[in-house]
């Protein structure tokens, strides 16, 4: 239909996007800290069955099948997985789309995603084809961008300028991603929040100055006061991690259960 938004977000948007970065090493790891998310829900991975949804470069996933889980990797950018391979031979790489998945249900014990969910304009697709593969008792990881943050602000500025890298994309309160998984048919275990670190405006700032032929560092040197941004990096970090932390990080983020 003449003017329907899509369903997706566009791919070649992300095959732009992935295939920019000539190695996985230039790519930010998630925001989120999702290795001690995830083996804080499943603390024993060996044999476990894992499944990412746009993966992006994975990485996560190869560090945890180095801890016993067997690990799939689902994204629709083969330049995305051209970024993964570079990592291991250990993760299971799958070209397809997130909302019609190319596996059975009930096949694994854990579904995750970070940086996803906000790119599709009726999320509810997106979880219910997650419910569909996990097994009865499964969990899910849902990450996505904080409704309460200054990145949404600078976001939408962008996006109504058409600068935004990644073309239209939304963001959840706590309450608003969990009541979104359950409404899915999934039981809210948990909610947690990260910040960004190295912060926006650097990561900004070296988007920036990129295009003149500078390239700074993923992560900023300080020098003599390194000490200093460590430590606090550390008050911030305990921060996020209290009650409050969802409710002001840059992402938040919600473990579910499928309970039949």
């Amino acid at each position: 239909m003449t003017g329907a938004r899509p369903e997706h977000p566009p791919r070649g948007v992300w095959d732009r996007y992935w295939g920019d970065k000539a190695h996985v090493g230039d790519v930010y790891p998630a925001v989120s800290d999702l290795l001690a998310e995830i083996t804080q829900a499943l603390p024993d991975l060996r044999g476990r069955r894992l499944l990412e949804v746009g993966a992006g470069t994975g990485r996560e996933g190869h560090q945890l099948a180095r801890r016993g889980a067997s690990v799939c990797a689902l994204d629709f950018s083969p330049e995305a997985l051209r970024l993964s391979r570079q990592i291991s031979g250990d993760v299971r790489l799958v070209r397809g789309d997130a909302l019609a998945t190319p596996f059975r249900d009930a096949s694994f014990d854990l579904v995750y995603h970070q940086g996803l969910l906000e790119h599709f304009r009726d999320p509810l697709r997106l979880l219910r084809e997650n419910h569909r593969v996990l097994k009865p008792g499964g969990l899910v990881l849902v990450d996505v961008p904080q409704k309460y943050h200054v990145y949404t602000l600078v976001k939408h500025a962008l996006i109504a300028l058409n600068q935004w890298f990644a073309g239209w994309e939304t963001q959840f309160s706590p309450g608003e991603i969990r009541s979104l998984v359950e409404r899915a048919g999934f039981r809210c275990e948990r909610v947690y929040g990260y910040g960004m670190h190295p912060g926006l405006l650097y990561r900004v700032a070296r988007e920036a100055v990129k295009r003149v032929g500078v390239r700074l560092p993923l992560y900023p040197h300080w020098g003599p006061l390194d000490g200093w941004y460590r430590r606090w990096h550390s008050a911030l970090r305990r921060l996020e991690r209290s009650a409050v932390g969802p409710y002001f990080t840059l992402t938040v983020g919600v473990v579910a259960r499928k309970e039949r």
